[in-house]
Parts: C-alpha cells; structure tokens; sequence
C-alpha cells in the first residue's frame, strides 16, 4: 500500500498515542459517472460519488458500519489516496494490481464502475458487512472493526488487517512499528478528522470536544486525537489562519476581530498590559480537567474581553485577534512567575520546549497547527504530554 511521510506513532498499554505532522494531501476533480445504485448482498451503491470525509463516513454508516470503524476507514483511505479514487498506484485504497484486478471484476459485476468513489466504496463496504473476495484480508476485520471503540483503534485495526503496509503490525493486533512507512500515527489523526467532519466531534457544547473513547474516558494519555474531554480548540472560530514558528509559545495570525478562546476552565490570572512591543499577555491557570493546575496565556496582537480574576469556561472568548501587531503567541506559562515556561535561555529563532510541547497540544485540541518544521531552530513540536520547562534543544 501507498504511505505519505509526515508522522510516528505507537501503542502502549493498549493506548495510542501519536505525533502527527499533517501532510497535504490533493483531492482530484472526481468523475461524472455516479453508479445505478444497485443493491448487491448487504450493500447499496451511493447515489452519487462522495468526495469528502463527512460523505464517507456517512456512506459506510448507511451500510451499517458503526462510526468508529467508518472514520477508521475513511482516515485510511485518505492517508493511501487523499479520498481520489483514481489517485495512480492503486485508487482509493492502493490495492496491488492483483487484489485491483479482482475488485474491479467485483465492482462491473455489481453495475458500477470501477474507477468511481462509487464503485470503490461499496466493494469497501461489501468486504466488512459481508466478506466480499475476502481471500485479500484478514477475516477477523469485521470483528475487529465493529469492535473499536474509538476512530484510533478503528484506523489501526483497518490498517493492519486490510491495508498491510510497510510498518502495519499483525492482523487481528494493535501493534505496528512507530518508524515504518505505513505511518500509523497519521492514519489515527485522519481518522479522528473523518469522525469530526461527520458531525461525531461535539457533545452538549459544540464548541468543546469530548473523548471518543469508550464510556466517555478522558484520554489520559493525551493522544493526538483532538478530543480530551472537556477541552476547546482555542482556535475554533478563528478565520483565516497562518500558522507560523514555535518560539517560547507558538506563532500565528488571522483574520482581524477573530475570537480567542480558553482553551480550558481557567481563571485569569495576570493581564500584562505591555508583553511586547506594547502588546498585552492574558496569563491563565487552568481549574479542571487533566492539565488542572498549569498556567498558560495568550500574548500580542490580542485585545483582551477578560479581566483579572475572572473565571472562563473551556470554549469562552478571551480575546479578539487586534487589526494590527505581531502576531499572536500562545504557551505555557510559568507558575506563579512572570515570564513565560519557555523564557530562560531563549534566543530569537530558537524553538523552545516549552513552544514544542503546547504546539503538541494543539494539535491535541484539534487545532492543526503543522509541525512548525523549518520556522525556527530546535523541537518546533513536542512529545511530551505535559508542559516541560526550556533550556531549549
């Protein structure tokens, strides 16, 4: 099968846990012809040919897939072919021209054409629901897909008992090598995107993401997942966004007037009326949830809707983005101190640990905000789950 580079992952304890880089990944023009619909064994054609995530998940859904396993599946398919399914080198999936021969004589024999999203996908869902040419897979994959309870495990069973490519672990397992090309970790992150573009990401309040684990768990572990409970991406309603290098925090900017969120229950602990070149810090310690205790802030191009001593909820505007500046930077905070974590021993240019593990963070939140490769010298994104202090790389 077909990999993008960009990502590590692994499992411990039976918990994933991943460092994404996001790779961009081109979407062709897809055909016009969209299939008869024709019913086969368990499985209908869509109607028309899907092109997002969202359509994806909601075509495999229909067919009775449960959600976790249709965003594992999608999250893979757009790792192998960026959802085009006449992406050269194997269409949707990337199967090998042998396995392709026989799903395409599946596919004309079932009135569709073979080098639809039409077509491919409802091969997909014949070979879960129903075994369709399942000399080419695993026979456990409907067991295991059905059985995970989260889009994570979902995209790693698909990836080791279908996919089977270079780094997948065992079929009917949960392990895979963090260094192989298959790029495990990236398959979970696009898994987790799938889920969320299908309207799977929210509970009571839009604005906060939940766990998709089972039960409702906290994802303690912090795996790149965009979902710990109870926590916002702090860039959710922000409009156009460019994000730019991990110093002592991490860089970005965006439309004007655009909202900045808590990214937790906090209090407001310090506003520092002049942080840089006469711009404001927000300083916050955050009050509940897994990083209970951690201070943080907001810096910069900001003007300030909070004042000291007030109490915000995860999901809450802070702060707008100012018609002019720097620039936002947002990071860990010293606690109790008057400085942010990443400041001792920071140079201009330099990517601090402190920059690289709330970076981590954000793409924890959902935020994607790119590895950072390139802008600055040092760990542009961390590994580490929990703010660590600086002396840099």
């Amino acid at each position: 099968m077909k990999w993008l580079v960009g990502a590590v992952g692994s499992v411990i304890a039976g918990v994933l846990l991943v460092v994404v880089v996001p790779v961009i990944a081109v979407v062709a023009v897809l055909g016009e012809n969209c299939g008869n619909g024709t019913p086969t064994a368990n499985v209908t054609a869509p109607g028309g040919n899907p092109t997002t995530e969202a359509q994806f998940v909601h075509y495999f859904e229909n067919q009775g897939i449960p959600a976790n396993a249709a965003a594992g599946i999608t999250g893979n398919l757009y790792q192998e072919s960026g959802l085009n399914p006449t992406e050269p080198g194997g269409y949707l999936a990337q199967w090998n021209p042998v396995w392709w021969a026989s799903a395409a004589a599946w596919i004309s024999s079932h009135g569709q054409e073979p080098d639809t999203a039409a077509g491919q996908l409802m091969y997909i869902a014949a070979n879960v629901t129903s075994d369709a040419d399942g000399q080419w897979f695993y026979p456990g994959l409907k067991n295991d897909m059905y059985g995970a309870t989260s889009p994570q495990e979902a995209a790693v069973r698909w990836m080791n008992d279908y996919e089977q490519c270079q780094g997948a672990g065992a079929p009917g397992t949960l392990a895979f090598d963090p260094a192989g090309l298959c790029m495990g970790g990236q398959r979970q992150s696009y898994a987790v995107q799938a889920l969320q573009a299908a309207g799977g990401e929210s509970g009571s309040g839009a604005d906060v993401f939940v766990s998709l684990q089972s039960g409702g768990a906290c994802n303690a572990s912090y795996p790149l997942s965009g979902s710990i409970k109870g926590y916002t991406n702090p860039f959710e309603k922000a409009t156009g966004i460019v994000w730019e290098r991990t110093d002592q925090g991490v860089d970005a900017s965006m439309n004007p007037g655009s909202p900045l969120l808590a990214f937790a229950p906090s209090t407001v602990q310090l506003i520092v009326a002049d942080f840089y070149a006469g711009e404001p810090a927000i300083i916050f310690e955050v009050t509940a949830g897994p990083l209970a205790g951690k201070w943080w802030y907001w810096s910069e191009q900001i003007e300030p809707t909070v004042s000291q001593g007030q109490t915000v909820a995860a999901g809450q505007t802070v702060a707008t983005f100012a018609p002019a500046g720097t620039g936002i930077e947002i990071g860990w905070w010293t606690p109790g101190d008057g400085y942010p974590l990443g400041h001792p021993g920071y140079a201009e240019g330099l990517a601090t640990n402190a920059g690289g593990a709330f970076r981590y963070l954000l793409q924890a939140l959902g935020a994607n905000p790119g590895s950072g490769a390139g802008l600055s010298s040092g760990p542009t994104m961390g590994n580490s789950y929990y703010p660590i202090g600086n002396p840099g790389p």
